[in-house]
């Protein structure tokens, strides 16, 4: 009798344990699952999704940008609904303001800094500059040997590619010197209007074309960080009907963090996202602001850039 109540008393604290760490199992993935910025259930801490920049002018325009546009640097929250947004920040040398930034990026492992870079438009054209983002005073640091447009970083190995303003050529720029040399033959649109790093790879869309999921525009080609020609290719997917959010200049942005996945801000006052780019199957992208009608009539995205 004892020896049975013994062995049924180790059964139930067998049982009690072994649903115990099920239950743990589970809550810890459903936790591994929730956008990064949600408050977790254990400790009820908050891990913040890191901080989202934007490069915005004063006008909208295609590439190469058009002349004359203050450059300003506002901060994006894409986890808020609607999307929040302020200015932080406008750049300029030595107190002139520089106008027509093409691209912004972040620069690694250097709080409150950024890499720009400029145009052939631009009063300081064809410049890499080093700018403050909390208070946008840049210096230039060389002269890029051709005009850039759209630079990314690749994490903190070094490598930074651009877009040759205009064109559909990718670029290999080195930060230290200006020198850029071809990282990729032309794609085959006329040009591509933004970039982005999507998990280990390059991606460069082409707003106003539909080559791969036509009548829907944004085409996006794939790039390893080896170089080359394009490895893969899929579509933005946008309606013909919603043609000026992804016309002229583009902000091209992976979001990882709150969901939204493929994002992009139009130089026509629109962001959007799709959360799937596979092409032809939906969703189609999603309406996110119209950055026009918040009252800051300036408020024209050309870039996007996370800081790390």
């Amino acid at each position: 009798m004892k020896k049975n109540l013994i062995k049924g008393l180790w059964g139930l604290f067998a049982a009690v344990v072994l649903f115990s760490c099920q239950k743990a199992d589970i809550q810890q993935e459903n936790e591994s699952l929730q956008p990064q910025n949600q408050q977790k259930a254990a400790g009820n801490s908050v891990q913040a999704c890191p901080p989202v920049y934007a490069l915005v002018l004063s006008g909208s325009s295609g590439s190469p940008v058009l002349p004359g546009f203050a450059s300003n640097i506002f901060k994006v929250d894409l986890c808020a609904s609607p999307i929040g947004y302020g200015f932080v920040s406008q750049i300029k040398i030595a107190g002139t303001p520089v106008r027509s930034v093409t691209g912004l990026c972040n620069m690694p492992g250097v709080v409150d800094f950024a890499w720009a870079v400029t145009g052939v438009n631009s009063n300081f054209p064809s410049r890499l500059l080093r700018v403050h983002i909390p208070t946008g005073a840049a210096s230039i640091m060389a002269t890029t040997t051709v005009p850039l447009q759209d630079i990314e970083n690749f994490g903190t190995t070094g490598l930074f590619v651009a877009i040759k303003e205009g064109t559909s050529q990718l670029m290999k720029v080195n930060v230290g010197t200006g020198v850029c040399s071809v990282f990729a033959p032309a794609g085959p649109t006329v040009q591509y209007n933004g970039l982005t790093v999507v998990g280990n790879n390059f991606q460069a869309i082409s707003g106003t074309t539909n080559l791969i999921c036509g009548p829907n525009y944004g085409d996006i080609f794939e790039y390893t960080t080896a170089g080359g020609a394009y490895i893969n290719k899929y579509s933005y997917k946008n309606l013909p009907v919603n043609s000026p959010w992804t016309m002229k200049e583009l902000g091209f942005h992976f979001d990882s963090c709150c969901a939204k996945r493929w994002t992009v801000g139009s130089s026509m006052g629109i962001i959007s996202n799709n959360t799937n780019v596979t092409p032809c199957i939906l969703p189609n992208p999603s309406f996110l602001l119209n950055t026009t009608t918040t009252g800051q009539n300036y408020w024209y995205i050309y870039d996007f850039m996370q800081k790390i």
